[in-house]
């Protein structure tokens, strides 16, 4: 049984593992040390958010059936996850300029 002190589990979906390697990968062919600041940044934002699920900027997508996102922003990206059963559950990961809600 999990107490309210006990971090959230984090599971990253295969797109959103796609999406940070891809965000990785373009970032490091001009500046390795960016993308390694990148990959620490988004790591921190998920570890405080494991800790406080509900602190993303909540995101409303769809149409009759609305689905609910928190968004936490990590400059220039910004991660989408869901809160699902004590887990949070990272969705995508997307370049601030992207349609987010496109590709949720």
């Amino acid at each position: 049984m999990r107490s309210e002190a006990d971090p959230f589990v984090i599971e990253v979906l295969p797109i959103a593992q796609e999406d940070l390697y891809q965000a990785f990968s373009y970032i490091a062919a001009d500046n390795a040390d960016a993308a390694e600041k990148l990959l620490d940044g988004i790591a921190e934002a998920v570890e405080r958010a494991s800790h406080f699920p509900f602190s993303g900027t909540e995101v409303l997508v769809g149409g009759r059936r609305l689905r609910r996102y928190f968004r936490l922003y990590v400059p220039p990206y910004c991660v989408y996850y869901r809160v699902m059963e004590g887990r949070i559950v990272i969705m995508r990961i997307l370049h601030e300029r992207m349609d987010a809600k496109r590709y949720l």
